[in-house]
């Protein structure tokens, strides 16, 4: 009996071992580039296709996102200048808009949408060590009812929310 709650009180104290800490870095700050919007509007998917179109200034819209999301979460201080700081670097690849559901009245009415922005990032050390390379996707999904604008701020939210969590998180 003894051995049993010594054995309890000991998974009391020891935890889970879950944390929501991820990541230890060198340095506890970080400069977030601004982010570069690399779609190219002139390419074929685009240039025959109405259906699909290009957000203004999302490239600014994502980079303040991402700072206010780094602000809130505190683990990473943001600076503006610092050579002994993290480097977070990120380009927007691609913007998409995809058909969910379509009208039950008329087959050829989308009814429903989904968003998708792509971006590449990359955090480097302070000696210019690429320590995460990755694409992040971030999605929505709106009613055509709705306001595409307002789906789009959802979208930056989503996306910053994703980048934050893969420089901050370990998995």
């Amino acid at each position: 009996m003894k051995k049993n709650i010594l054995l309890g009180l000991l998974f009391i104290f020891m935890g889970c071992g879950y944390t929501t800490r991820g990541f230890i870095y060198q340095t506890s700050k970080i400069l977030i580039e601004p982010i570069v919007n690399k779609i190219d509007i002139t390419s074929e998917d685009r240039r025959y296709s109405g259906y699909t179109t290009y957000p203004i200034l999302i490239e600014n819209r994502l980079t303040n996102e991402i700072v206010n999301k780094f602000n809130i979460d505190g683990n990473l201080k943001v600076v503006n200048n610092d050579n002994d700081s993290l480097k977070l670097i990120c380009e927007i690849t691609d913007y998409t808009k995809e058909a969910l559901r379509y009208s039950k009245d008329n087959r050829d009415q989308v009814s429903e949408q989904r968003l998708r922005l792509h971006v590449n990032t990359k955090l480097m050390d302070v000696s210019g060590k690429i320590l995460k390379n990755k694409t992040i996707i971030g999605e929505t999904t709106y009613f055509l009812s709705g306001s595409e604008t307002a789906a789009q701020e959802d979208l930056i939210k989503d996306t910053a929310r994703r980048v934050l969590e893969s420089v901050v998180e370990a998995w």
